[in-house]
């Protein structure tokens, strides 16, 4: 499956439950270098074959064997050596006679009637070994990624908690015999497992998945993480890693206290083709909605409506999950209690479907001051969620992160849907009302002319600078980043 057709099923695969974050990630697999011991059944050599026949015939001398056979001695006796070792023959001699004779075995008849022999044989073997169920994967190494594929993929390495590193007796012998006669079917040649002796090398590797933090209606400090594979869900791989306390190191708690507005509804939202980044639940989008007095009014894409305070994430979040075209953000300060991983997640998700995203911020306070300088009252962005932001902006055209240095606006516009302007700042202030209450009051657009006035008002502000009373633009700094696309 996709990414597109995983999030489509996980997100109403929970009942009771919301889809309210993911992470692509990967899910530990060791390969094992594994040395082991073998009981190989080969077809019987034309040789091998010829001396066992001339034995049951009864020709017993190693000279008898050399006339009849016409090979050489010293071709012969490493022939009849082998035999022996592998029980084939017996290459003795008899007291009170004068020179050795070579008999069959019950083996050796056996060998000529099935014309295979076996032989024990010791060798390594790779096999892949899942971390967290504890079971061998019948899947080639080269299918997982290395961890530094995946770190520059940007995925999340799911941890291993507390799980101790695979030894011998981990692995079950009957699943690494199964393992070695898949390794061989199609071949005449057969294995059988006599032991595995020891484990020589382990390499952590990963097996990419996508990792859902799922959130409880009813009780919104409750919160599960589960993962999706292409073949559909990994619910002992949940399982697993919940017992190994795995949700509180993937910040799962986190979670827990963002104090999302309930609402009447409790079904999640659907979610609709990849780049939708962090779902937001539906119950937020509700909360934005039903609020408004007369249903038909709410129904009027020219109706403008009011913003409080603590509806401002839901539209941002919103922005995040329905944005198919373009995305535009503006707010004097970044911070990366607010620009943080899920933010960042939904962010390049928007940006993997070709989503133009453009975010300007910065506020100089003092005149030629740059970011950080004496007469700003404190910086426009923190170095965290600057570096994330701008390691995006290195991976992505369509991704354009402006410093504009002057300017107090608080704007989002998403696609022709909504525009926002308002008191609000988007990305430095996370609006919980559960924190002290604070007045933010904005308007929500709706009307396609009124959006798209509004959003060119701030691509301009991007492209060229607030132009005051006198037409002058403010003076950037050097690193005032991309310009406007």
């Amino acid at each position: 499956m996709s990414l597109e057709q995983i999030l489509e099923q996980a997100s109403t695969a929970r009942p009771g439950y919301e889809l309210a974050a993911f992470r692509e990630a990967g899910l530990p697999v060791y390969v094992l270098t594994l040395r082991v011991l073998t009981l190989e059944q080969k077809p019987l050599g034309p040789i091998d074959e010829g001396v066992l026949r001339a034995v049951q015939a009864g020709l017993s001398e190693p000279e008898q064997l050399v006339s009849f056979l016409g090979l050489s001695a010293n071709v012969l006796n490493p022939v009849l050596a082998g035999l022996t070792t592998t029980e084939q023959v017996n290459y003795s001699r008899a007291v009170g006679e004068a020179a050795a004779k070579v008999t069959l075995t019950a083996k050796g008849r056996t060998t000529l009637v099935e014309l295979s022999t076996t032989r024990p044989q010791e060798r390594t073997v790779r096999v892949c070994f899942d971390a967290l169920t504890k079971q061998l994967l019948f899947i080639s190494p080269e299918q997982l990624f290395k961890p530094r594929e995946l770190k520059e993929m940007g995925f999340v390495e799911v941890p291993v908690g507390q799980a101790k590193r695979p030894e011998v007796e981990d692995i079950s012998l009957q699943e690494f015999d199964r393992f070695l006669q898949l390794q061989r079917a199609g071949l005449e040649e057969k294995r059988e497992l006599l032991a595995i002796r020891r484990v020589e090398r382990r390499e952590l590797h990963f097996l990419g998945c996508v990792m859902a933090f799922y959130r409880s209606q009813a009780n919104r400090n409750e919160v599960d993480v589960a993962f999706w594979r292409e073949d559909g869900p990994a619910l002992e791989h949940e399982n697993r890693f919940r017992a190994l306390g795995g949700p509180e190191l993937v910040g799962a708690r986190l979670l827990t206290t963002e104090g999302t507005p309930a609402a009447a509804s409790p079904q999640p939202e659907p979610i609709e083709g990849r780049g939708q980044g962090t779902p937001a639940p539906a119950t937020t989008v509700i909360t934005l909605e039903a609020q408004r007095a007369p249903a038909a009014e709410a129904d009027d894409p020219q109706t403008v409506q009011s913003v409080l305070c603590h509806e401002h994430p839901a539209l941002l979040r919103r922005a995040l999950l329905k944005s198919r075209k373009r995305l535009l953000i503006i707010s004097p300060w970044i911070r990366h209690q607010v620009v943080n991983w899920e933010f960042m997640a939904s962010l390049e998700a928007l940006l993997r479907a070709n989503v133009t995203v453009h975010i300007g911020y910065g506020l100089d306070e003092g005149e030629g001051a740059g970011k950080g300088a004496p007469g700003q009252s404190k910086i426009a962005i923190t170095e965290r969620a600057e570096k994330d932001l701008r390691s995006l902006e290195g991976k992505y055209k369509n991704f354009h992160l402006v410093y504009v240095g002057n300017t107090h606006r608080k704007l989002l516009v998403s696609d022709d849907e909504f525009a926002v302007t308002t008191s609000f700042n988007w990305l430095s202030f996370r609006g919980d009302p559960k924190d002290k209450p604070r007045d933010e009051y904005g308007e929500v657009f709706r009307k396609a002319s009124q959006v798209e006035k509004r959003y060119q008002g701030g691509l301009a502000l991007l492209q060229e600078g607030y132009r005051g009373a006198g037409g002058a633009v403010a003076a950037r700094p050097a690193n005032a980043g991309r310009k406007a696309g």
